[in-house]
C-alpha cells in the first residue's frame, strides 16, 4: 500500500443505456439512469483511483456506500463520475464520489473500500 496517498483520483464516462436504465413509469420514453448503475460507476471509479498502486497480491473490496441520487440523467445521455481518495485509515480507504450530467451534479457522497490480500 505504500503508493496509496490522499488525492488519488479517477474519472469514468458512461453512456446511459441498456441495463443502466430505470423507468419510474414503466414506459421506455421515461427511462433515466438508475441509482444502482450510478453507484456501480462510483465504486468502479474508486477502484480505478488506486488500482495501479496496489501490490500484486492485493485488491480492494467495497464495504460502505453513502450517496444521494439527486437528479436524473436521460437515456442516451453521458454521465461523468469522479472518485477522489480523501482519507486513509490503516487499510481502509474513503473516497468522495460525484456523478455529473453535463454541468448538473446528479449524485454525490462517499464510498469506502478496504485493501485486502488475495
Amino acid at each position: 500500500m505504500p503508493g496509496i496517498v490522499i488525492g488519488l483520483t479517477a474519472t469514468r464516462h458512461m453512456l446511459v443505456e441498456g441495463t443502466a436504465l430505470y423507468s419510474p413509469t414503466g414506459k421506455a420514453e421515461h427511462s433515466v439512469l438508475s441509482s444502482p448503475a450510478m453507484i456501480m460507476e462510483m465504486e468502479l471509479a474508486s477502484v480505478d483511483a488506486v488500482r495501479n498502486q496496489l501490490q500484486a497480491n492485493e485488491t480492494t473490496v467495497g464495504f460502505h456506500v453513502d450517496v444521494k441520487h439527486i437528479a436524473p440523467a436521460p437515456k442516451g445521455g453521458q454521465v461523468v463520475t469522479t472518485a477522489t481518495l480523501v482519507e486513509i485509515t490503516g487499510r481502509k480507504l474513503k473516497f468522495q464520489v460525484e456523478t455529473h450530467f453535463g454541468d448538473v451534479p446528479i449524485g454525490t457522497g462517499f464510498h469506502r473500500r478496504a485493501v485486502v490480500r488475495l
